[in-house]
This record gives structure tokens, C-alpha cells and sequence, in this order.
């Protein structure tokens, strides 16, 4: 071999080595285009089928999607954003390849998340309320069928005027009342007592037996919620031992729930989901969640002070409304109470 062929072989080696980074670097790029690609095509699927499905609820029934695991092997969030008559579904890379693109799919209809809690693998529902498109992580009870219907009649029974003369003691004793219900249908309660910062509500049964005491603690809360610019809320409510002196309690709560002169905590939160809400503020809708938190409040306004539902939850910011926790009787000659809020909400239908 001469000189000229030995020093042509380290030129075919580099060569080689050179040829081979660059295959490998072919074969890499169109493998990660590939992937990338894969990427594309299923977050675009996720947020058409999202879109599609969505407005398929407008016809009825509850349409639902099922989350994959990732995209493509990326991970990744899905939200919503709605503007004047549509939506947009957004299907965000948060990981892998594509970190940090969206994808989106319009609907022609107004959507408003219940429960945003949107993890892939998951589930979500879809339902049509009055028009607009309900969104949820978990399945979504008929809004439209509150918990009762009734609509009482007739002059309101001794209870209506108690709790108007002593809202504070009425909204203990609802509580005490609505907490015992749960598990000892029939009961009612017999008496009560007023101790410092709580008020204790005998519980007795059909058959006169004492059954319990339930020891009933708020606090007082200087918000101003639209009218309402104070409120005594109840923050706990437990079993106690049976009430040794008390001031007897004649007015009959059970007959003034049954007959409809009271409503419950899930009546009056089930009353308020069966619409759909706007913000005041800028016409954004809202839904109130299933997961609200609902409590027995005495709420202040400049004209008096009623027994109410206070409810309240955590979304893009604090919610809280104030809701009678009764109706008022037309032929009563002072204001009672209806809805106030912050922010100030609207029904949209």
C-alpha cells in the first residue's frame, strides 16, 4: 500500500462518522416532527370533540367526553373562554413537546363551567340550560327540577312572625332544625336558650321524648354584600346534651317547612342553580356550583333584619350571596327579603 492509499483512509473514516451524524440527525428531527405532528393532530381532535359535543347538549340529554391520559404523549389543561354569544375551548400544552402551545375550537353558544375540576383521564359533561351550555367535571343534576315546588298559601303560620320579631334566635333554630332532619325524620324542636355567643335548640320527637340538644355558634360579619351590611352567621352547629332550662317553643318549624313557609339549605341553593346568572359588572355568566357552601345567616339590610341563606364559593373570585331562607307574604305590610350579592349578580333568563 502506498503513502497516497494510507492517507485516504482516515478522509473515508470522517467520512463515514460525518454521514452517520448526519442520518442520525435526520432521523431524529423527522422523528421529533412526528411527534410534534401527533401532538397537533390530537389537541385539535380533543378541542373539536369538546366543541362538537358541547353544542350536540343544545338537543337535549347530557353529552359527554372522556379526557385522554396526554396528548400525544404531552401533558396538558383544557378551559374555556366565553365572549359574546360563543366559546372557545382551549386545549393548552403545559409539558413535553409543544409545551406552551393551545389549540381552539369554537362553539356558538354560551358555555359556563359547574365544577372546573377538568383533570385528563377525566370526564366531562355537558347540559343545555335555557339556552346556554352548562360545563361540568361531574355529572349535572337536572337543573331545571329544584329539590320542591311549593308555593304556599294562605295566611303564614306562627313561625313566619317569630323569625321576623327575632331573626337571629329563627336562623339558630333553622339550623338546629335542618342539622337534626338529616338523621331523625318527624323531629321538632321543643325549646330553646340563649348562652353568650351560642343558642342551644332542644330537639324532641313526634312522641314528646327529648331526643338531644344541638349547640348553634355564629359570628358577626361586617361585609357589605349588596344591601346586606352585616350578617350573624352560623359557623357550627353540633350535638349537645338536652337543654336542662330553656324557653319553650311552641311555633311549629316542621309544619312551616312542610307547608312551604321555610326553605331548605339544598331547596334554596337548588332555587338559585336553576338559573343561570350574569355578573353586573361586565355580563359575564355565572353558575352557581353544587359544591357552594351554604349556611344559616342573619342578615341586616338599612330597612331590618332576616333569616336567610348565606352562599358562597371560590371561582375567578369570592362569591357571596345572601338568599331567603322564606317567602314573604303578600298581604304583609313591611319589605322582606329576597337576593342580594357580591358582586352584584343578575338572573340572564
Amino acid at each position: 500500500m502506498d503513502h497516497k492509499s494510507t492517507s485516504s483512509i482516515p478522509l473515508i473514516v470522517l467520512f463515514g462518522v460525518i454521514l452517520a451524524f448526519l442520518m442520525a440527525f435526520i432521523f431524529i428531527t423527522l422523528y421529533t416532527r412526528q411527534l410534534e405532528i401527533r401532538v397537533d393532530e390530537q389537541a385539535e381532535a380533543l378541542a373539536n370533540d369538546l366543541a362538537q359535543t358541547a353544542f350536540t347538549s343544545l338537543s337535549g340529554g347530557q353529552p359527554m367526553v372522556e379526557l385522554p391520559p396526554d396528548v400525544g404523549g404531552s401533558p396538558y389543561e383544557i378551559e374555556v373562554q366565553t365572549g359574546d354569544g360563543s366559546s372557545v375551548f382551549v386545549v393548552k400544552i403545559t409539558g413535553g413537546k409543544m409545551s406552551g402551545n393551545s389549540y381552539n375550537a369554537i362553539v356558538n353558544a354560551v358555555v359556563v363551567i359547574d365544577n372546573g375540576d377538568f383533570q385528563p383521564g377525566g370526564t366531562v359533561y355537558f347540559r343545555e340550560n335555557h339556552g346556554w351550555i352548562i360545563m361540568s367535571a361531574a355529572p349535572i343534576e337536572n337543573l331545571l327540577q329544584p329539590e320542591k315546588n311549593i308555593y304556599p298559601t294562605g295566611e303564614p303560620p306562627g313561625f313566619y312572625y317569630f323569625a321576623k320579631e327575632n331573626p337571629k334566635i329563627a336562623t339558630a333554630i333553622i339550623a338546629g332544625y335542618f342539622f337534626a332532619l338529616e338523621n331523625h325524620p318527624g323531629c321538632y324542636v321543643s325549646a330553646y336558650k340563649c348562652e353568650d355567643d351560642e343558642i342551644l335548640v332542644q330537639i324532641s320527637s313526634s312522641d314528646e321524648e327529648k331526643l338531644f340538644g344541638v349547640s348553634v355558634t355564629g359570628y358577626e360579619d361586617d361585609e357589605d354584600v349588596g344591601l346586606v351590611d352585616n350578617a350573624w352567621i352560623v359557623s357550627e352547629v353540633s350535638e349537645t346534651e338536652n337543654l336542662t332550662s330553656s324557653s319553650t317553643f311552641t311555633e311549629n318549624v316542621e309544619n312551616a317547612y312542610i307547608t312551604g313557609w321555610i326553605y331548605s339549605p339544598s331547596q334554596a341553593l337548588e332555587d338559585l342553580r336553576s338559573r343561570t346568572w350574569k355578573r353586573q359588572s361586565d355580563n359575564v355568566a355565572i353558575v352557581i356550583p353544587s359544591e357552594a357552601v351554604i349556611s344559616a345567616s342573619a342578615a341586616t339590610t338599612n330597612v331590618s333584619t332576616y333569616m336567610t341563606w348565606r352562599v358562597e364559593w371560590e371561582k375567578d373570585i369570592h362569591y357571596v350571596i345572601y338568599y331567603r331562607a322564606m317567602p314573604w307574604w303578600e298581604n304583609d305590610d313591611t319589605p322582606g327579603f329576597v337576593f342580594q350579592s357580591e358582586p352584584m349578580l343578575r338572573p340572564a333568563v
